[in-house]
């Protein structure tokens, strides 16, 4: 009730704040869309590794997919959420995935809307409009400017009115379920530690108990599968060096392994050699890194390492290129997954 409350008057309310102000609602945006992200990465032992175990459930195969199209994406949130519930619950990878993206989303616009809302508070203590240095037509453009995106992030908004909050358990049990099930996406928002918002670590203590037990089985199972995004995350958290810097959760989850992440370079090098000039920057990325590892590595470890790639080759599905699948690494780690990607089909790698 309270969370229907929220976006019935809480919105409303917002809507006379925003339009007129929010000076930094741009840089708000990005901001409120990388703060909360986490990113994490595991490592995988030299032989196959099973993913499922007595911790991990697996639904039956024919309850994890379905011929039924998912609800168009403009649908409210409030005309599919019922059917979204039912057949995810009904073990339906694309449907758990896709309530649990809707979910994410409706979280981050409420974060983004209290965040415009502080920019404004700031903005009555020292605005634009007294901003010294700012000629008129300059402070006229930041103005329009946040008209603008004011009233873009409201319109975003509309998709989830009537929609009770969802809580930090429901957001991780669904994207769990769901990679469980096979979704690629959902096993690379749930694998690289995506699921779980450092602003709300003590809700889920004992969802990350779990979490640290299979990450690194899922994390192998996405890479498996061909997903970039989670190649990319594995064999960061696998890199001692970027261990260190980096120890978002997949990392926390995983053993540091030399070898194994100068695999993992070697054969997402391998991958990108054919892909398109939008996959340059994580082509120069893996590179950059590859050449780290090899410097850093004697002959018999390279050989190790070269062997396990080839391994990898041989077995794994190769990369997709289609554009949805362009990664793009950076400050932010892992992007999460998307609404419109969970309709892609579940994996068929069940080991690594």
């Amino acid at each position: 009730m309270q969370g229907r409350r929220w976006w019935r008057y809480g919105l409303s309310g917002l809507i006379v704040l925003l339009v007129p102000a929010a000076a930094y609602l741009g840089w708000l945006q990005g901001r409120a869309a990388s703060a909360p992200v986490t990113h994490a990465m595991p490592a995988p032992p030299d032989r196959q590794m099973p993913v499922s175990d007595a911790s991990m459930p697996q639904p039956s195969r024919a309850s994890a997919a379905s011929d039924t199209p998912l609800p168009a994406l403009e649908t409210p949130l409030r005309d599919s959420l019922a059917t979204l519930r039912q057949r995810a619950d009904a073990g339906e990878s694309a449907a758990a995935c896709r309530l649990a993206a809707e979910f994410e989303y409706c979280h981050q616009i409420r974060y983004r809307l209290a965040a415009a809302s502080e920019t404004l508070r700031e903005q009555e203590r020292s605005g634009i409009n007294t901003a010294s240095g700012l000629s008129e037509q300059t402070r006229q453009n930041l103005r329009n400017m946040m008209a603008a995106n004011s009233e873009h992030l409201l319109k975003e908004s509309e998709h989830c009115e009537g929609v009770p909050l969802s809580t930090a358990a429901e957001r991780v049990r669904y994207w769990r379920q769901a990679a469980l099930a096979g979704s690629t996406p959902a096993l690379r928002h749930y694998a690289v530690g995506n699921a779980f918002r450092l602003n709300e670590t003590l809700e889920n203590l004992e969802a990350l108990v779990v979490y640290r037990r299979e990450a690194e089985a899922l994390a192998w199972r996405g890479v498996a599968s061909g997903d970039l995004h989670t190649g990319f995350a594995l064999a960061s958290a696998l890199s001692p060096q970027r261990n260190e810097l980096r120890r978002y959760f997949l990392a926390q989850a995983v053993k540091p392994d030399k070898a194994k992440a100068l695999a993992l370079y070697l054969h997402l090098e391998r991958q990108l050699q054919s892909a398109p000039a939008a996959f340059d920057g994580l082509r120069a990325q893996v590179e950059q890194q590859r050449s780290e590892l090899l410097a850093d590595l004697d002959a018999s470890m390279q050989a190790r390492a070269r062997e396990l790639a080839a391994g990898y080759a041989r077995d794994w599905t190769p990369a997709s290129w289609e554009p949805a699948a362009v990664p793009t690494p950076g400050a932010r780690g892992t992007p999460d997954a998307a609404r419109a990607e969970c309709s892609r089909p579940v994996t068929e790698h069940a080991t690594r």
